[in-house]
């Protein structure tokens, strides 16, 4: 990314952060509001285009050999989790919560 285009993402959080009109925030800088809004609806509309991210994660159940053990896969990484007899399942689930997040909504 150019860094004009990372100078611009900075200048629009600040004046969205700022609650002020452009016409306030503009004041007094080298833009005019004009191109404060230009670049607010340029970096919009390329936010709108990117693809989501997709987080793929797979919870295999062990076989019986294994028991015990809970195998999580996420895109190219395995991780084996062993839960010891009596581990709360507090704890698991939130190891579980920590290695396969869910996305916010």
């Amino acid at each position: 990314m150019s860094d004009t285009v990372e100078t611009w993402k900075k200048r629009v959080a600040s004046w969205r952060a700022s609650g002020q009109t452009a016409e306030a925030f503009s004041e007094g800088r080298p833009w005019s509001p004009k191109t404060l809004r230009w670049w607010s609806s340029r970096l919009g509309r390329e936010h709108a285009r990117t693809p989501p991210v997709i987080r793929v994660a797979q919870l295999v159940r062990s076989a019986p050999a294994e028991r015990g053990a809970v195998v999580v896969e996420v895109l190219d990484a395995r991780v084996r989790i062993t839960v010891e007899a009596g581990a709360p399942a507090e704890s698991v689930s939130a190891v579980l919560a920590i290695l396969v997040p869910r996305e916010a909504s």
